[in-house]
């Protein structure tokens, strides 16, 4: 794996690139977070040449505001020009499938495919469903660790406010497996060295992301993308699984799997079925141009 630090007008990205063969690139999740899909282009770097980076402000990557979706998408075009790739399949997790589909949509001619994991489609009802999966999971003690742990958060400084982050993140995150006795433990896995999540970031590009993605006009928007898509979602998510089916329904080229029994995170659950769909997506849809 070779890392290197690109330079993108105000920011300075991490990013990183491993395997050979035509491109694929990997969003991550957030938005604020930091790139943890190292698992996942180790399943497939003989197949492709797989580039990841941390987004803009977050985790190893520095930049300034606007943190909006027209500026994700700028960074991500930047870095295809930077890197000399001509068109790619972009694939992206949670909130990176959004940014993956968005820049689709944005770049068709850049496009090669979409491979779009756990996100969370295109109808907003989702959040409601979402919430109420969330709590349940928590349950009435963790609902009130999680906001014993927020207050306290809000009021600390330096070393204790990145423990009591650490232990926010890891209950947050805990619900989102499948496999809820492995649920903290599978979480850990996700962080990176001493990163925590930039959570201004989070705020301001979750809120124009659901003003782009959840649109009147993005059905027809969606509908119109002729490029080959890869759509996985596990039932066990508490983000709802009919949010992805009504997502494949409208894009023309659509493969779609529901994971039984696997949550958020399918590569960490159930990496063997996992990486079998995601090759054979590459095997079919990312030969070499003629």
């Amino acid at each position: 794996m070779i890392e290197e630090q690109v330079t993108i007008g105000d920011a300075t990205l991490w990013t990183a690139r491993q395997g050979t063969g035509p491109a694929l690139v990997l969003c991550h999740g957030g938005p604020g977070l930091w790139d943890y899909l190292g698992p996942l282009a180790d399943m497939i770097d003989d197949r492709a040449t797989v580039y990841r980076y941390d987004q803009r402000a977050c985790g190893r990557s520095s930049g300034g505001p606007p943190f909006d979706v027209a500026t994700a998408i700028a960074d991500l075009e930047a870095l295809r020009a930077r890197w000399g790739v001509d068109s790619w399949v972009v694939g992206g997790h949670s909130w990176g499938a959004t940014l993956a589909l968005l820049y689709c949509l944005a770049q068709p001619a850049q496009a090669r495919g979409l491979i779009y994991v756990a996100g969370t489609g295109i109808d907003p009802a989702w959040h409601a469903d979402y919430r109420a999966n969330h709590a349940a999971r928590l349950g009435p003690a963790g609902q009130a660790r999680l906001a014993a742990l927020k207050e306290r958060r809000e009021q600390a400084t330096d070393v204790e406010w990145a423990a009591l982050d650490r232990e926010y993140c890891t209950l947050v995150w805990s619900t989102d497996f499948g496999n809820k006795a492995r649920g903290r433990e599978l979480a850990g896995e996700l962080f990176v060295d001493d990163l925590h999540p930039n959570y201004a970031v989070n705020q301001l590009l979750n809120s124009d992301a659901k003003r782009r993605v959840e649109g009147a006009s993005i059905a027809t928007r969606v509908r119109e993308l002729h490029i080959p898509a890869l759509v996985i979602h596990g039932d066990a998510d508490p983000r709802p699984a009919w949010s992805a089916r009504h997502l494949a329904a409208h894009l023309p080229d659509a493969q779609l799997h529901i994971l039984p029994g696997v949550g958020h995170l399918p590569w960490l659950e159930q990496p063997e079925g996992f990486a079998m769909l995601v090759r054979a997506f590459l095997r079919d849809h990312l030969a070499p141009p003629l």
